[in-house]
């Protein structure tokens, strides 16, 4: 390969969760750089609703589908014979061993690997993935990187698979709201000035937690709080979600409002942000609340735990109703002047340990470096 400098990040069905969100924060970026940026798709019916986002953002769009047979290592064989890239950095676990193959037969000069989750396999299927995991490393030459101290910690008890830290990233779009501009989001919502209004971010997925979150707004309603639930996703729970609201008499009190390509104007609505996942990676979108400016409630577990250094701008709680109600309590009892000074050097903060451009800068390093060893001397 020769010429422009080609990348391919490799995901499944591409969504406005955190990696993609990462990709297009830093896609000009590359392009400024004299990139090529592409992102491969491996969706099972499509490559998914924010590709429209990520073309916008510079990346070329390609698809292969998934599916659970041989069929679909000849698709992969085929792209990279075709499409070969210089950098292959692969996001996904759902076939990354097969993946990270049908790159190397496609001569990538490197392929890197962002563990993104906490996979908390057991048994035939732990052994299978660390099997993978060790062949990947030492026959194709992949490192591996993760975003959080949580993610390495796993990877090296439960896989032994050493990675690397990189630090996550969020688009610097995502700042405090001025005056006009929050007046106008809250008011495109229909929030009354007094509404303490608490955004949730994430697909509806069990993992996500958000029946729970859903039970503790409605104990605080019936308690008499002013305070509504703002939700962007949608999801396979999506469904048995909104029947929690109905269940627990808090339907008009959870607007769920499907996949939102820019969340920032329902950042700028809320008063809080809530993300009482049961595990995360790290948990982007909490991290983009906070470079809002917006005070968070984080369940106090694996991954999220690596926000600890934002200090009063997060209220830890468990993953049950009541924790979650107790924690959401503690913020909406605030005045507004004292609710929003817990987050106030919160952004400030996301800017110096988070910011696009040193993440895309420590990237395109790595993409550099023949392994990890010697980016970490």
């Amino acid at each position: 390969m020769s010429g422009q400098p080609t990348l391919l990040h490799v995901l499944t069905n591409l969504m406005p969760s955190g990696a993609e969100r990462m990709l297009e924060a830093v896609g000009p970026m590359a392009v400024a750089d004299g990139v090529a940026p592409a992102i491969l798709s491996i969706g099972e019916s499509g490559p998914g609703p924010f590709a429209h986002q990520l073309a916008a953002a510079g990346y070329a769009i390609h698809h292969v589908p998934f599916s659970r047979d041989a069929g679909f290592i000849r698709r992969l064989l085929r792209f990279f014979r075709r499409r070969p890239a210089d950098v292959v950095h692969v996001h996904c676990e759902r076939a990354a061993f097969w993946i990270a193959l049908a790159a190397r037969t496609g001569n990538a000069r490197r392929i890197v690997r962002t563990v993104h989750g906490l996979f908390e396999f057991d048994g035939v299927l732990r052994v299978r993935r660390s099997l993978q995991r060790a062949a990947s490393r030492r026959l194709l030459g992949v490192d591996s990187t993760a975003l959080s101290t949580a993610v390495i910690e796993n990877e090296r008890r439960r896989f032994g698979n050493p990675v690397m830290r990189v630090p996550a990233w969020v688009d610097p779009a995502f700042r405090p709201a001025e005056e006009e501009e929050r007046r106008r989001a809250r008011a495109l919502l229909g929030l009354a000035p007094d509404t303490v209004a608490v955004a949730v971010v994430g697909n509806c997925a069990a993992v996500k937690n958000h029946d729970a979150l859903i039970r503790a707004v409605a104990r605080l309603r019936r308690d008499g709080a002013d305070i509504r639930l703002l939700h962007a996703g949608h999801g396979a729970l999506e469904a048995e979600e909104r029947q929690v609201a109905v269940a627990e008499g808090v339907a008009d009190g959870v607007r769920f409002l499907g996949a939102v390509d820019d969340v920032r104007p329902l950042l700028h609505a809320a008063d809080a942000f809530a993300m009482p996942s049961l595990r995360e990676g790290l948990g982007i979108a909490a991290l983009e609340a906070l470079a809002c400016g917006l005070p968070a409630v984080l369940t106090d577990g694996h991954g999220l735990r690596d926000l600890r250094p934002f200090g009063s701008a997060v209220v830890w709680c468990g993953t049950d109703p009541d924790s979650i109600s107790e924690a959401l309590a503690r913020i909406a009892r605030l005045p507004p002047a004292e609710r929003a000074a817990l987050a106030a050097g919160a952004p400030d903060l996301v800017r110096q340990r988070h910011s696009a451009a040193a993440g895309w800068a420590a990237f395109r390093e790595l993409y550099a470096w023949p392994t990890v060893a010697e980016a970490v001397r």
